[in-house]
């Protein structure tokens, strides 16, 4: 994925369809701009099979303000948007829709207040309030979803375990087992909720923690395989 195609698929683009033609209804019926409250929370703890966890911890936000930052419509992204045709061949957006969204579509106009990150949150209490006009509030929600949802839900298992520990040293490890890219969010998560140090050598010195590790299996066999062992 080269530069152009990264800001296609990172930027504000990544969004669920959805709160595109839901943002154009509103911008339809003229309530583009109505001003509104939306709560981000969740509804129950972790659920680990045998048992519940009694609490969550925050995580994701700053990478969520990072993105709203520099989150806008560029005329790349238009010209995606009007190349959408619907069942009946026709636009699926319309040009005065998308002459909106090129004017105004960023998050300048949001006001957003959320619970730090590394704090314990429960159960239907808002972790993040969003305020302001209701088409783009309604466009932020699956970025905001993303962001916070992931990271919340690493860090608290981080949490847990370092608990587990009992004052053990604690060491992410998910790099090779993460879904793609998403393992940079998990092992930032995982700093977060109480991993001591983290295997993941970029991550770890963008958060100025030393990279730790131990070794492979793969290096055993070859002192074995050389008569070395």
């Amino acid at each position: 994925m080269d530069e152009a195609q990264w800001q296609t698929a990172q930027g504000i683009l990544f969004v669920d369809q959805y709160e595109l033609t839901m943002a154009q209804l509103y911008f339809r019926m003229g309530l583009q701009g109505t001003r509104v409250r939306f709560d981000h929370f969740f509804r129950r703890y972790p659920d680990y099979g045998s048992h519940q966890a009694g609490y969550c911890i925050s995580a994701g936000l700053e990478w969520l303000v990072e993105w709203m930052e520099g989150a806008r419509f560029r005329r790349e992204d238009l010209e995606l948007l009007r190349s959408q045709r619907g069942s009946g061949g026709g636009p699926v957006f319309g040009e005065d829709f998308l002459g909106w969204l090129g004017r105004e579509g960023s998050f300048e106009g949001l006001s957003l207040w959320a619970v730090p990150e590394g704090r314990v949150v429960h159960p239907r209490t808002p972790l993040t309030v969003v305020e302001g006009p209701l088409a783009l509030a309604q466009l932020l929600e699956t970025s905001l979803l993303n962001h916070l949802n992931f990271q919340t839900l690493i860090a608290t298992k981080a949490s847990r375990v370092k608990e587990s520990a009992r004052g053990g040293l604690l060491l992410e490890f998910g790099l090779r087992r993460a879904h793609h890219r998403g393992a940079n969010a998990a092992t930032r998560a995982a700093l977060i909720g109480g991993a001591d140090f983290t295997s993941n050598v970029g991550m770890s010195h963008l958060l100025g923690r030393p990279p730790k590790g131990t070794h492979a299996h793969s290096m055993v066999q070859a002192f074995l395989a050389l008569g070395m062992g």
